[in-house]
């Protein structure tokens, strides 16, 4: 039966190349959830994104309450695009200026990769 899904989901994926559909946006569900939880992990682990440090999310534990709820805040209204809001991870200075947040891609404190993933979890955050 798994097999038989991989099958046709190659099959079509194949053919929105062939017909000149963008490939890359054909996305396994799985993997989204598997983002989804890879990014909250980091957003939550206080060694690295550590954004219960200033922020409220759903579901944490001793939150700060220096930056929004991200909880509620409009991410998707804000950014428009996940990329756009990655930029904003890696310098938010860069897109507002003098905010007290921490600059987690120029500072490397987060590689690009964890910035995509933390995006993916804010992402799907009712906002």
């Amino acid at each position: 039966m798994k097999t038989s899904k991989l099958v046709v989901i190659a099959v079509i994926t194949c053919a929105a190349g062939f017909i000149g559909f963008e490939t890359a946006a054909v996305a396994s569900p799985m993997t989204n959830a598997q983002n989804i939880a890879a990014g909250k992990s980091i957003a939550f682990n206080r060694t690295q994104g550590n954004c219960l440090a200033c922020h409220v999310l759903p579901g944490g534990k001793m939150a700060g309450d220096v930056g929004p709820d991200l909880a509620v805040l409009p991410l998707k209204a804000i950014f428009k695009t996940k990329e756009k809001l990655v930029d904003f991870l890696y310098d938010p200075e860069k897109v507002i200026p003098h905010i007290n947040m921490p600059q987690f891609g120029k500072n490397k404190v987060l590689t690009h990769h964890q910035m995509e993933l933390v995006a993916d979890y804010l992402w799907s955050l009712k906002g």
